[in-house]
């Protein structure tokens, strides 16, 4: 258990940071530290694959002009992020093998898609308005960031609390031979109520999408966790980096927003 309370010990500082930020932060300091947790992220993951950061200076022009020239339409890298996690889910529980092979063959790839999918969807973590600019709508709408921070967060903790206690089978020992179906089916219920009480203690109505989005929303967060683990037995690694006592690296924590932040946009913002 002492791994357990490391992870809550880095949760709590975590959202201690982050709590300050939604507090006394502006738009541009949002704005930095999403620049900054985005270069760190890439920054871990050529270190495990290409062992070259000669990519990171082109990674932030790109991300850069993304964000300043908004060249690419949200609603059409939403379409293009979903057949892509649909194609990911797909290859890896039927063709893992082919998908181990090309993830060492176009690793670059793959790194800069995540990583610059993570950028895009929270800088535009607003009600979809192509009129709209970026700079000006993060902090108005702060509260996105805090649901999807929460339920991201809980997910993962109760997961893992829920496969330490109750865990014996595992999903794939191939790439992950810590992943229970206790685990999984425990943060799933355990996800589900702890909403529906807030939700109810907030008056909010649910819809039958709402519903559905959620569960899709979990089973995404999963699916990014076990992606991840994938990712480590590719290049033969434990962690992704040290950075984060009881987690591992920034792309250890990450690894859930990465597949499920296309689900969230479309269930909150559009």
């Amino acid at each position: 258990m002492t791994e357990f309370f490391k992870r809550v010990a880095t949760i709590m500082v975590l959202v201690l940071i982050l709590t300050l930020l939604f507090l006394y932060g502006t738009n541009t300091s949002l704005l930095v530290a999403i620049y900054s947790v985005t270069l760190l992220s890439f920054h871990e993951w050529l270190s495990i694959t290409t062992k070259s950061k000669y990519y990171i200076l082109p990674f932030l022009v790109l991300i850069y002009l993304i964000d300043y020239i908004k060249v690419i339409d949200i609603v059409v890298f939403t379409q293009i992020s979903l057949l892509l996690l649909i194609i990911m889910v797909y290859l890896t529980f039927v063709h893992e093998s082919y998908l181990r092979e090309k993830i060492k063959q176009h690793s670059l790839f793959y790194g800069i898609f995540l990583n610059l999918s993570f950028f895009l969807f929270l800088t535009n973590l607003y009600p979809y308005d192509n009129t709209l600019g970026t700079q000006s709508y993060l902090m108005d709408n702060k509260h996105y960031f805090v649901i999807l921070i929460s339920l991201v967060s809980f997910i993962d903790m109760s997961a893992y609390l829920s496969g330490k206690l109750i865990g014996k089978h595992k999903i794939t020992s191939a790439i992950s031979p810590n992943k229970t179906y206790e685990g999984y089916i425990g943060a799933f219920t355990l996800t589900i109520i702890t909403f529906f009480l807030i939700s109810n203690y907030l008056n909010f109505q649910w819809t039958s999408l709402d519903i559905v989005l959620l569960l899709i929303f979990i089973m995404m967060v999963f699916f990014g966790d076990l992606f991840m683990s994938l990712i480590k037995r590719v290049f033969e690694i434990k962690d992704t980096g040290t950075l984060l006592p009881g987690h591992g690296g920034v792309l250890d924590r990450l690894d859930g927003y990465f597949t499920s932040l296309p689900i969230f946009y479309l269930w909150f913002l559009f």
